[in-house]
């Protein structure tokens, strides 16, 4: 008969080593160069979520790594920054870093956080006699004028055949938006979320987003633009730092994993409506026009492309690279090879 010590004392060694070889095999995927880490990013459902919740949830401290989310009013405000030598790591709208890419700063685009489109749109007044996208002419029409909400009004313009000489249009930043919107100043705007859910919170209409219709007769979906959220970098850091970036990204992953899982909904909105300074209600429909995908792929380098296209075309950039030369997919690839869907 076997002594039961046997059997407890050989499932102790059996535990202790797995525990070792776990923590060993940690050390080793990922012995990150640096302890600390300060990623920028806005507060901004787009941009933000999985960081904030990889940050809260410790995610980033299982792979060894201390990160703090620093935030600014819009992620505009990054590319100056990181070119100054004051932002190492930053995830924001792909824009950002083409602007950054466009003027040759030594900077690579590390993964995708998500794909935004449907996050930006236009919003409308009823009230104005605006229900199908033509009744725009004529009308008073805020915009802004630096890139995103620029492209998507002009390919909803050409999808609908909507005439924008006929449409009075002023350049706004978005908080200015609400205001004229509000006071009756203007009819309608094109921008990003969330104010296409505080437009319609004073009695606007979404008439379109980028990824969907509303228009009275012809609902559902439709992808007339598109935009991506990505995490980018300086060269610099990542020669200087690849296992710190590594972890980083395993931190996000475990955070996309958190987000992917339905049984989570109502902890994720818990977990943001407080660092992003969005009520759970807003939040909830702002997320849910967005798809969070920790990702690269030829979408991604596709999207890019377009926008920076787009954004030299109209004289926003001088130079207008391909997404290719400056997206690194050797991180994530290195963290998961099925999240790399490109060479």
């Amino acid at each position: 008969m076997t002594d039961p010590r046997h059997g407890r004392l050989r499932a102790w060694w059996v535990g202790a080593l797995v525990g070792l070889l776990a923590v060993v095999g940690l050390a080793h995927a990922q012995a990150p160069e640096r302890k600390s880490l300060e990623v920028h990013t806005a507060r901004d459902a787009q941009l933000a979520s999985q960081l904030v919740i990889a940050e809260k949830k410790g995610f980033f401290r299982d792979q060894g790594l201390e990160v703090q989310v620093k935030y600014f009013t819009a992620g505009s405000e990054i590319p100056p920054g990181m070119a100054a030598g004051s932002i190492v790591m930053a995830s924001a709208g792909e824009p950002n870093a083409i602007s950054l890419a466009a003027s040759n700063f030594p900077m690579r685009v590390i993964a995708q956080m998500g794909d935004v489109a449907g996050a930006q749109g236009v919003v409308v007044r009823p009230q104005a006699g605006i229900r199908v996208p033509k009744d725009l002419e004529g009308k008073r029409m805020g915009i802004v004028k630096a890139g995103p909400a620029l492209d998507l009004f002009g390919r909803f313009s050409r999808a609908y055949g909507v005439d924008q000489s006929k449409i009075t249009i002023a350049n706004m930043l978005p908080p200015d938006l609400l205001t004229a919107f509000a006071k009756g100043d203007i009819d309608a705007y094109a921008v990003w979320e969330p104010y296409l859910t505080r437009g319609e919170q004073l009695g606007g209409k979404v008439l379109h987003t980028g990824t969907q219709s509303y228009v009275p007769g012809a609902e559902g979906p439709k992808r007339i633009f598109s935009m991506a959220c990505v995490v980018f970098t300086v060269e610099s850091f990542l020669k200087q730092n690849p296992n710190t970036t590594v972890a980083f990204l395993r931190g996000v992953r475990q955070a996309q994993q958190f987000l992917d899982n339905p049984a989570n909904a109502e902890a994720v909105l818990d977990i943001l409506t407080e660092p992003l300074n969005i009520p759970k209600a807003d939040l909830r429909k702002i997320m849910a026009r967005n798809r969070y995908q920790l990702q690269i792929d030829q979408a991604l380098l596709d999207s890019m492309d377009a926008q920076t296209e787009f954004l030299h075309s109209v004289g926003f950039l001088r130079g207008a690279p391909k997404a290719r030369t400056y997206v690194e997919p050797r991180f994530l690839r290195e963290v998961d090879p099925a999240l790399v869907k490109i060479d």
